[in-house]
């Protein structure tokens, strides 16, 4: 069954006539443009079957969807953050579950409002402005998840120090498939144990942890007539807030982080001092990221440039005591 097909089937399930669908991506999950034609509003429909193994996961079960719908809906209801609308099916369910005889398992789809604008990028005209604003953005964020406390359990993925060890066990496979040599999978390690460490100091303060985005990249940032918004929470799930000032950060051009740190200070709390641990959790993030993607040889291949440029220089001042939140 072709993607168009799929997605026709699945769309059928919602209030729609004969929506217009369009191929967007197939990444973490399979992704269309839907255009009703009746009102000529758009969604974005999610088929939750990623592109290769390592991105399966809790976020991708009915649990973990269910749950990722109950964050969203909570944050457009309360106007905490621009985001999605989550929208029910034909069922009043906003998670699908499709039977077709073409899968071995149901096929699980989450339908959300579109979102108007361009992905941030640094063409962007006022980049200073959208820097602080995202660093506004992601302050409001976790201020609302530090106070949040949801009717049931969430079922979402962990970003802590289990994670880390997750990781290094899976990046040796890194060595067998030539992607970078047993002195740098070391390197990469001690970078890890290090910044294991550092969590363990984060375990010991108030407020540290919560819910996060987890995914902040140009592509998942949004901007329309000035305002910002945040879109798939894919990956969103429980870790250090810190965590997504180290993600955000490292997609930053460098004369623009600064900047993005005063917008996340002006509406919560942050101490410059904290750049030690964003740095850890910068790696961390870099090298989580490895295991989406490590024992998929089509789509592995930037990991083996990647690591020579990390463990050769930046790694290694790391490990150092060096700054390097400037460099990542």
């Amino acid at each position: 069954m072709d993607y168009i097909t799929l997605a026709k089937e699945i769309v059928s399930l919602y209030p729609f006539g004969s929506p217009d669908i369009e191929f967007i991506r197939h990444n973490e999950n399979i992704t269309f443009k839907i255009t009703d034609p009746l009102n000529r509003n758009c969604y974005i429909l999610r088929i939750h079957m990623p592109v290769t193994d390592g991105f399966a996961g809790i976020q991708n079960t009915f649990e973990g969807l269910q749950s990722e719908m109950i964050v969203l809906k909570e944050l457009y209801s309360n106007n905490v953050i621009h985001v999605q609308e989550p929208v029910k099916n034909c069922m009043g369910d906003y998670v699908t579950v499709y039977n077709s005889t073409e899968f071995d398992v149901p096929c699980l789809a989450t339908l959300l409002t579109w979102m108007e604008g361009a992905t941030l990028s640094v063409e962007e005209d006022d980049m200073e402005a959208a820097a602080f604003a995202l660093g506004e953005e992601l302050a409001a964020l976790h201020e609302f998840t530090r106070s949040y406390k949801p009717v049931e359990k969430l079922s979402r993925p962990v970003y802590d120090g289990n994670r880390i060890d997750f990781a290094m066990d899976e990046l040796q496979c890194g060595v067998e498939r030539a992607l970078y040599s047993m002195e740098q999978y070391e390197t990469i390690k001690e970078v890890l144990q290090l910044v294991k460490r550092q969590l363990i100091e984060l375990d010991s303060r108030k407020n540290s942890w919560g819910l996060i985005h987890a995914d902040l990249q140009f592509g998942n940032v949004i901007i329309h007539n000035g305002r910002l918004g945040l879109i798939d929470f894919s990956l969103s799930g429980y870790s250090y807030y810190l965590f997504d000032l180290g993600s955000a950060s490292s997609m930053l051009p460098t004369e623009w982080r600064k900047t993005f740190l005063n917008g996340y200070s002006s509406k919560s709390s942050f101490i410059m001092d904290d750049l030690r641990y964003i740095e850890g959790l910068i790696f961390m993030d870099i090298f989580i990221s490895y295991c989406f993607f490590i024992r998929d040889d089509n789509r592995n291949g930037w990991i083996k440039t990647n690591a020579a440029e990390l463990c050769d220089t930046l790694c290694k001042d790391f490990i150092q005591g060096k700054s390097v939140y400037y460099s990542l």
